[in-house]
């Protein structure tokens, strides 16, 4: 039970920090996708899919095998431990047209696998996009004009955990 409770507590903290981090992120970074977000606020839920295909809050989950089985020239036995990259597998070109372009629009966004599939689904799923919107929705709201400091890149990092150390941004008071 605690070991069940620490994983839950964890992954509700860590995966949806990266998760806001990361496509608030990729809004700054992509200002003609965020003036789409901005003039349709009904984007919003868009771009959070969007980023979570382009950068999940957990890049690389680790499963074990269930059953002998060969993928590509490689023979995977029951039992063996297999490290999957989400990030690789919502990149996949037959599936995502133009996969490393940040597109609000994208119709086939909701495809990632940010949140994995199957038995290991994330339980809190729903409520990491809610808190991701809500968040989002309030910063542009309450901060016009919000940009990234260009003299302070970010960038994110990390090999399992995926986003950036720290966030700087710029905002001119309104008036």
């Amino acid at each position: 039970m605690a070991s069940n409770a620490a994983v839950l507590m964890f992954g509700g903290i860590e995966t949806t920090e990266a998760m806001i981090t990361n496509a608030l992120l990729h809004l700054l970074q992509n200002p003609a996708q965020l003036a789409l977000v901005e003039a349709d606020s009904g984007l919003l839920d868009g771009a959070v899919e969007e980023s979570l295909r382009l950068e999940p809050g957990a890049a690389v989950v680790d499963r074990y095998a269930t059953r002998d089985t060969v993928l590509g020239q490689v023979a995977i036995r029951r039992g063996d431990l297999v490290s999957v990259s989400l990030t690789g597998a919502n990149r996949d070109p037959a599936v995502f047209a133009d996969p490393d372009r940040f597109d609000v629009r994208r119709a086939e966004a909701r495809l990632q696998l940010a949140f994995a599939h199957g038995p290991h689904h994330c339980l809190a799923a729903h409520l990491a996009r809610l808190e991701t919107r809500i968040a989002l929705q309030r910063l542009l709201e309450r901060l016009p004009g919000l940009r990234l400091d260009p003299q302070r890149p970010a960038t994110p990092y990390g090999l399992v955990f995926r986003k950036p150390a720290a966030l700087h941004v710029l905002w001119d008071v309104p008036a």
